[in-house]
């Protein structure tokens, strides 16, 4: 059980900063984690259950969350002299009871092809990291990653709980153009992309889940806090549709 008071999240200092002069944001200086990840999360859900008329938005990343208002409809209809001072007084009044489950949510399964056209960039980061394919691939599809934070494009998750041994602290130098869903790494995490793009990530794999699917309702397939794992298959196994390699 976790209970998140005024000015803390689960121990830790909770800063409150205006973002402009319609936006604040609580920012928690520690770690990212599943636990934070969750935290944030019902930081969020409580504030969206509240209905506050004059909240707009609702932004969370990894270890912040933004909240926009509109402070004209503040001062005006709700007699708000000082919106900020309001809204950061709001921030650390809130008290939330959060149950964190020691039974992991059911992880979402992404196949992905390894290497290759599909991963043209994997070639160079297995001389860098001194490791075979086969070594590799088990350090990649190992854990079960969450979606930490959302962004780039829509749907784009980025993805937490990579092994330290595969971390880096280079890009793939030009940009490129990169297929929606490949498989790329970026310093400590992994992502997915989810529409075409250039870029210059290092890009691993490619998977032909579609993350996003702007025709349906839930148009994106994962989401904050999702749980996921990797599962390395063959182009055999697998419709590729329309894929298009990476290209300079």
């Amino acid at each position: 059980m976790c209970f998140i008071d005024s000015n803390k999240l689960r121990g830790e200092p909770m800063k409150i900063y205006s973002q402009g002069d319609q936006a604040i944001v609580v920012s928690i200086e520690k770690e990212v984690s599943k636990d934070l990840t969750e935290e944030l999360l019902a930081l969020k859900k409580y504030l969206a259950d509240k209905q506050y008329p004059f909240i707009t938005e609702i932004v969370p990343t990894e270890s912040d969350m933004m909240i926009c208002y509109d402070a004209r409809d503040m001062i005006k209809h709700h007699h708000i002299q000082s919106p900020f001072l309001y809204m950061k007084a709001l921030m650390q009044t809130i008290q939330l009871e959060i149950k964190h489950e020691d039974a992991p949510a059911p992880s979402i399964e992404i196949p992905v092809i390894y290497g290759g056209e599909y991963g043209p960039d994997l070639d160079a980061l297995l001389a860098h990291y001194k490791l075979d394919f086969e070594k590799f691939v088990k350090l990649h599809t190992q854990p079960t990653y969450f979606v930490s934070m959302m962004g780039y494009t829509p749907g784009f998750p980025y993805l937490t709980g990579m092994s330290k041994r595969l971390f880096v602290n280079h890009t793939g130098g030009n940009k490129t153009f990169i297929p929606a869903g490949s498989v790329i790494i970026e310093g400590k995490k992994t992502g997915i992309t989810t529409t075409d793009t250039y870029g210059d990530w290092l890009v691993i794999g490619y998977t032909p889940v579609k993350l996003f699917n702007p025709e349906l309702k839930d148009f994106t397939k994962l989401k904050l806090g999702d749980n996921v794992v990797f599962q390395a298959t063959t182009e055999e196994s697998l419709d590729l549709g329309g894929f298009e390699p990476c290209q300079s």
